[in-house]
């Protein structure tokens, strides 16, 4: 399994995991609560996690293509909640043990 993390520093952290969640179980399994999310797609699937000034993402795949992709979908739907005050997560390789 390839895992990618990132850190969003934010007050807006509970608020940006509910959205996340809600609109990715439209189409595809989800389960969360305040503190935590965890959505699966088809190739990969990612880990939100969320205190009262951070959301941790964790996204991975059986392979870097996977993870990547996980990464991408990530990407784009923080680009359309933080439209307002953009900003861009810096992704690192998670080590495996």
């Amino acid at each position: 399994m390839i895992t990618y993390q990132t850190h969003l520093d934010t007050p807006e952290a509970s608020r940006y995991l509910f959205k996340l969640c809600k609109h990715f179980a439209r189409k595809i399994p989800v389960e969360m609560d305040e503190f935590k999310g965890q959505v699966t797609f088809p190739y990969g699937g990612c880990t939100l996690l969320c205190t009262a000034t951070t959301l941790s993402i964790q996204c991975y795949g059986d392979s870097d293509d996977a993870a990547r992709r996980v990464i991408e979908v990530l990407d784009s739907h923080i680009d359309l909640l933080t439209k307002k005050a953009p900003i861009t997560l810096q992704w690192t390789l998670k080590p495996t043990i």
